[in-house]
């Protein structure tokens, strides 16, 4: 059973975390040169390999219309391509061109750079398991 101050202190932690990041989005993504939504997009095509709008927005628990508008920006930034499916040719699969690699690989560098100076002063040991209990809680969230 969960104690209720404790509760009370996770919804507090989580709701400031969740205020703390969106405020600082704008700066990040005006650096980064990448939507929030199109970093979510190119991170999971570069996992997971081509795939339709439907899909994607499935995934990432968008609505199509704003994926299919990311793509479709991603795709005139040369960041994307499109194939027509192999089983349906009135639809197509987006992937990563070498050019949205590279962008994405920055995007990255970038985040994770950000994220180094919130966490110096952690040991290893500290981070893993940070990582470990988010990947733990992200999974309860998916799954809800």
């Amino acid at each position: 059973m969960v104690n209720d101050r404790s509760l009370e202190k996770l919804e507090l932690e989580i709701a400031m975390m969740v205020r703390r990041l969106r405020h600082r989005s704008p700066d990040i993504d005006e650096k980064q040169k990448l939507q929030r939504a199109s970093y979510f997009i190119m991170l999971m095509l570069a996992d997971k390999g081509p795939m339709g709008v439907k899909d994607m927005a499935d995934r990432l628990h968008l609505d199509i219309s704003t994926v299919s508008r990311q793509a479709g920006d991603l795709l005139k930034k040369e960041f994307l391509k499109k194939t027509p499916s192999e089983t349906d040719k009135r639809s197509y699969k987006y992937e990563m061109t070498d050019k949205g690699q590279e962008v994405l690989e920055s995007n990255r560098e970038s985040r994770e750079e950000r994220f180094r100076k919130m966490i110096d002063q952690w040991n290893e040991g500290e981070i893993e398991e940070f990582a470990r209990l988010l990947k733990k809680f992200n999974s309860l969230i998916e799954s809800d």
